[in-house]
């Protein structure tokens, strides 16, 4: 028999440390769909993790191209910028946690790994552990037994330590291939203002060149027409509001820029092939933890 002591006193030297008490916001689970994408979209106010539990996917995040595989680990600090796809001969089976108030020693506020490391976490002997929790917590939200909660809270504390643990050891920076200032410049301008009633000109208009030179030089190095990328923003974070929360379609039709609710439902169809109505139907997202009684 083997019998450790434990002394909680000697965490006060550990590297990493909570500031905050990290909160679930939802759970999630996409499987059986290969023509899964979702646009770009950010985050603003909470961070996510994500695990690959089969099949294959490309990840965009933060103007680079990642694949996701089995056993990958993906992570969105708040705010970074992120677009995915499902590989349609290997359709993706991610788990998706969203997870608020993160704050974390060491690092700003919404980061869940430093900005030199990557976001994508290749398969290794930790894998196993992130997907046991992540299947844990999607069960607890379903089954809402007693303690769901509680149950809930410490495995995402448990995921986020792990996470710690192994990014502690990974000291590869991020490659910092970017596209050139003016379009990078150009992209975070319809980004930051895509719920405004935003034009071409007002684009050309704002940094001073013809809008035939913003359409030149936007697709050459970002890969879409301006006007393209605003709606790929807009259905990005239409489809974060309808998986994330109970907001009516006109609410998100306005959220994201339209005041027209059926042309938001023709545009998100037209990107999509759904209705925003199929759209949430058809994804399943456990929001939140309910109080309990």
């Amino acid at each position: 028999m083997v019998q450790l002591s434990f002394d909680a006193t000697r965490s006060a030297g550990d590297e990493f440390s909570f500031e905050k008490t990290p909160g679930l916001c939802y759970v999630g689970l996409l499987e059986n769909q290969p023509n899964w994408y979702f646009p770009s979209h950010k985050h603003n106010d909470l961070s996510e993790v994500i695990y690959i539990a089969g099949g294959e996917g490309i990840f965009k995040i933060n103007n680079q191209t990642y694949k996701g595989e089995k056993g990958d680990i993906l992570i969105y600090n708040k705010g970074v910028i992120h677009e995915e796809f499902s590989k349609p001969d290997a359709p993706v089976k991610l788990y998706f946690l969203g997870i608020g108030n993160v704050a974390i020693s060491g690092l700003a506020e919404g980061d869940i790994i430093p900005a030199t490391v990557e976001p994508v976490l290749k398969r290794n002997e930790c894998s196993p552990y992130i997907e046991a929790c992540m299947k844990k917590i999607f069960q607890e939200n379903q089954d809402k037994q007693p303690g769901f909660a509680a149950v809930c809270q410490q495995l995402t504390l448990i995921i986020l330590t792990i996470i710690q643990r192994i990014t502690a050891v990974q000291k590869e920076p991020v490659h910092t291939g970017r596209a050139p200032s003016l379009s990078l410049r150009m992209k975070t301008y319809i980004e930051e203002n895509y719920m405004e009633n935003i034009t071409l000109q007002q684009i050309a208009d704002h940094f001073f060149i013809s809008p035939s030179y913003v359409c030149h030089i936007f697709k050459k190095d970002i890969g879409y027409s301006p006007m393209h990328y605003l709606l790929r923003c807009r259905i990005g974070e239409a489809k974060r509001l309808l998986l994330t929360t109970d907001l009516r379609i006109y609410e998100i039709a306005r959220l994201v820029g339209y005041d027209n609710p059926n042309y938001f439902t023709m545009m998100f169809k037209e990107m999509t092939r759904e209705t925003p109505t199929q759209f949430r139907r058809n994804n399943t997202t456990i929001k939140g933890l309910a109080a309990e009684g």
